[in-house]
Formats: C-alpha cells, sequence, structure tokens
C-alpha cells in the first residue's frame, strides 16, 4: 500500500527529523495576510530561526555542534555524516581582499607572499 502525504523531512543522516507542534500567537491581520500569499507558517517560522541563528544552529540537521574554521563556521553533525558533503552553515570573508568565500568560485589559499589569501587575490601561479 502507498503512503499518504508528504514525505518526511530527513536530517544528514537520513533519519526522520522529529516535529514539535508550537503555539505561536499573532496578529489576524498578519494571520490574513500570510494566508492570502499562500505562505506555510511552520515553513516560514522554520527559516526564520534558521536565519536568525545560522551561527548557532545547523540549518541542514539542527544540530548546535557549530565549529569555526579560517573558512567560517560547518555543522561538525553534518561533516562526519556525509564527508564529501559541505557541512558549512556561514562563510567568512578574506582577510587580504575582504570578498566573502563562496566555494567553489571563491575558496581560501596561501601563497609565498600573502598569508591569508583567498583565489580572488592570489593569482593561480603563487597559490601553494
Amino acid at each position: 500500500m502507498n503512503s499518504v502525504g508528504r514525505p518526511p523531512e530527513v536530517d544528514s543522516h537520513g533519519e526522520v527529523v522529529q516535529k514539535s507542534l508550537v503555539n505561536v500567537t499573532i496578529p489576524t491581520k498578519l494571520a490574513n495576510f500570510l494566508k492570502e500569499k499562500g505562505i506555510n507558517r511552520s515553513r516560514l517560522f522554520t527559516n526564520v530561526v534558521k536565519r536568525m541563528y545560522r551561527d548557532e544552529l545547523c540549518r541542514f540537521c539542527y544540530s548546535t555542534n557549530i565549529k569555526e574554521s579560517m573558512i567560517g563556521k560547518y555543522c561538525l553533525d553534518c561533516e562526519l555524516a556525509k564527508p564529501s558533503a559541505n557541512p558549512y552553515t556561514t562563510y567568512k570573508c578574506c582577510e587580504n581582499c575582504g570578498n566573502k568565500y563562496q566555494p567553489p568560485y571563491n575558496m581560501f589559499a596561501n601563497s609565498k607572499k600573502i598569508p591569508k589569501g583567498c583565489s580572488d587575490c592570489v593569482p593561480k601561479e603563487e597559490q601553494l
């Protein structure tokens, strides 16, 4: 027999994300506006919280096991679950030129002349 309804949301480990009902009281006009726009309030609330706490909460598995590197902040749980996937939740800017790291286009790069740079400011021939 086929299952009915939406498929469950799964985390980076492939496990079903457990959900809780949260009662949020909002102005009626706001509720009507969201309904008229066809906005899913559960999805909206989840997205807003993930954006507000992007340095503390993983957007993929909701873990708080966030670590920091020279490139940015990443989820240790996601890195362990899928080593080939990108576990970063936020990226820093290059200390040399100020451009934001945006893998795979702009990555951290070492050179003999610049101790901390990126692939935008360190020419390919100078990258180690």
